[in-house]
């Protein structure tokens, strides 16, 4: 039974087939058990199965050297008919009820598949039991009570259960009488069943019911009572139906899905708290910034202000930048002859130079070096192509200069 445990508790909640309907039974293993009508129904607990749901095949089991194994003999003997036990699933349970010998009397029950507990999924019990295990039976006696609507016949071997089956018949009258006779001679004809010493109703029957099994069990006294409440065994019986260990595997499969989607919450919230923790002290070194030049924000405005005024001042106190120096520079480029300067026009940010040249080549001269001259690299110029004149082939130039403040750029187009 690996992989499924049973939880083991003082208390347990039983759902056992009554006459009509399931009850519900509450208490401790081994111990008389009490009829809770109101307990909701809950998850776990224990299912008494009902006997409609099992198939019944006592069998002798012959000793080898002690070496014989019962449950591997219950296996072959469910197999050979038609049955099979899949994975985790057992589907059948033994025990044993009498020795004789080199010979041992085995009672086994298997699940037929008929169950009338359809809602195994939602209650998802611990453990389960063949119900007729779960009553005192009396020994070497047949036993009958009404489980769902079905009456039930049990036969004993001593103390022991040795067959347990549901009646064919709907009503306990003179019929079902001699069912119960003709299912003990079937038992006797195999040699698993004893004399007959007490006869137990534990259900409404017919007035023919009675008079007829005294007449078939002439040696039987006939005891009418109430079924006695059921005993939960100190050890479950191992039983597990096929579906149960599907719907285990289910809720196993969507636990671990839980978990793993658990766990990828877990991730993400790490990654976006490592990620808001950054955040949060990115945040806070910026706010330290800001604070930090918020407080040197006067003693940089001051140095601003007086950035300002020396530049404000520069054309004034810069020999380079004087009008007088700057027209020098130009005309220092000129050559002796061939090139006559028509406009120099200056201000504190530009410089505008027009001309004209005896030749495009002089003019393409005068522009590179104007371009080469280090006095005026502070200026970025701009020089369109020339325009040669047409009465004269003359070409007009005209160079224009912004103030950079010392990068050099220039454009010729």
């Amino acid at each position: 039974m690996s992989g499924f445990q049973l939880k083991r508790q003082s208390g347990h909640f039983l759902r056992f087939p009554g006459e009509e309907a399931w009850e519900t039974w509450t208490g401790a293993s081994g111990e008389q058990l009490q009829l809770t009508p109101d307990a909701p129904a809950t998850t776990g607990g224990v299912a008494a199965v009902e006997t409609l749901a099992f198939d019944s095949s006592p069998f002798w089991l012959l000793l080898s050297e002690g070496s014989a194994d019962a449950a591997d003999a219950v296996s072959l003997r469910w197999e050979s008919l038609g049955l099979a036990s899949e994975g985790q699933a057992k589907p059948w349970v033994h025990w044993t009820v009498a020795k004789s010998g080199k010979r041992m009397l085995i009672a086994t029950v298997a699940l037929n598949g008929e169950s009338m507990l359809t809602d195994w999924r939602r209650l998802s019990p611990e453990w389960f039991e063949p119900s007729a295990c779960l009553l005192p039976l009396p020994p070497d006696a047949i036993t009958v009570w009404k489980e769902l609507g079905r009456f039930v016949a049990a036969f004993t071997h001593g103390p022991r259960l040795l067959h347990v089956t549901t009646l064919t018949s709907r009503s306990l009258d003179a019929d079902a009488a001699f069912e119960l006779r003709d299912l003990h001679a079937a038992l006797q004809a195999h040699g698993f069943a004893e004399a007959v010493q007490t006869l137990h109703i534990w259900t409404h029957s017919e007035p023919d019911f009675a008079p007829q099994l005294a007449c078939l069990f002439e040696a039987a006294d006939i005891i009418k009572d109430q079924r006695p409440a059921p005993v939960l065994p100190a050890q479950p019986s191992g039983m597990l139906p096929a579906e149960m260990v599907h719907i285990r595997r289910q809720k196993q499969q969507r636990r671990q899905r839980v978990l793993l989607m658990a766990a990828a919450a877990m991730i993400y919230l790490a990654f976006f708290g490592a990620w808001w923790a950054s955040l949060s002290l990115r945040e806070t070194r910026l706010l330290r910034t800001e604070a930090v030049l918020a407080a040197a924000q006067p003693e940089i405005d001051s140095v601003r202000e007086t950035q300002q005024q020396w530049m404000d001042v520069e054309p004034a106190i810069n020999p380079d930048l004087y009008p007088v120096e700057l027209f020098h520079q130009v005309v220092s480029l000129l050559p002796d002859e061939g090139i006559r300067l028509k406009e120099f026009q200056v201000n504190a940010e530009r410089i505008v130079i027009s001309g004209e040249a005896a030749s495009v080549n002089m003019a393409t001269l005068f522009r590179d070096k104007l371009f080469a001259c280090v006095p005026l690299q502070r200026y970025s110029w701009n020089v369109p192509q020339p325009r040669i004149r047409d009465e004269d082939n003359r070409a007009e130039f005209r160079a224009e200069g912004t103030l950079t403040g010392g990068a050099t750029g220039h454009e010729a187009q």
